[in-house]
């Protein structure tokens, strides 16, 4: 099997399940360190371990990411026990629902701080580093399809994702010239825990290793190009 990031290391926040714990095993198949960012120690664990399987090394830090002091600290262990950083994946959000005139506040700017802020905060610190390694660079955010639109009752998350997607366009104009990629991701529905028991069919959304494909294809992606936005949609309704 080829291993197109052999000597790559990756970070990834929200790694501990569904797209975060997908994209973890897919890049250490693909023969990247990982350093791997959860609040839940069980399943970061978990995650952990089976990228351990792939012969990965491996730093698992129970990490807060609204916590900048916790990112600041990830970062630092990244670079002292890995020995760099070539790729982010900020994987890490939540969802919260609320009509606009009677949302609970706190839910709301619970949203922004995790889904924004901490994205931003995170892509900060570690963009020098970034912009400083050698072989395949890039930043990836995990958006989604509501980066485009946007719904009833999801003020927050919309919000959220609208401002992820102008954050990701603005930081490929930054570093497009030192040759990282960065690329936001849009899904559509896909087969997690955020959408469980929602009624919808499961098996006929993307599945977590479909986002992960798409996390490789950009970090390998040729230097010439870079796949800025990607659009990825269930093929078939899950109605």
């Amino acid at each position: 099997m080829t291993q197109p990031l052999q000597g790559h290391v990756a970070m990834i926040s929200g790694a501990s399940r569904g797209i975060g714990r997908a994209v973890a095993v897919d890049l250490a198949r693909a023969g990247a360190d990982l350093t791997l960012l959860a609040r839940s120690e069980e399943a970061l664990e978990e995650t952990a371990a089976l990228c351990r399987e792939e012969g990965s090394r491996v730093l698992a830090l129970i990490t807060d990411v609204t916590d900048r002091t916790q990112l600041e600290r990830a970062v630092s262990k990244t670079l002292g026990e890995l020995g760099g950083l070539n790729i982010l994946v900020n994987n890490a959000g939540i969802h919260a629902t609320g009509k606009a005139q009677s949302a609970d506040i706190e839910a709301f700017e619970r949203v922004i701080d995790v889904n924004v802020k901490a994205l931003m905060n995170l892509s900060r610190l570690a963009l020098p580093h970034i912009l400083a390694a050698q072989g395949h660079r890039a930043v990836i955010h995990i958006a989604s399809v509501v980066s485009r639109m946007s719904f009833g009752g999801g003020g927050a998350y919309c919000a959220s994702k609208h401002a992820v997607l102008g954050y990701s366009n603005s930081m490929f104009e930054d570093v497009r010239e030192a040759g990282v990629k960065v690329c936001a991701i849009q899904p559509g529905f896909v087969a997690t825990d955020m959408v469980a028991g929602h009624g919808l069919k499961m098996d006929k959304m993307i599945q977590p290793q479909d986002i992960a494909k798409t996390v490789r294809f950009v970090a390998t992606y040729p230097e010439t190009g870079c796949p800025v936005e990607i659009i990825v949609r269930p093929q078939r309704s899950p109605y």
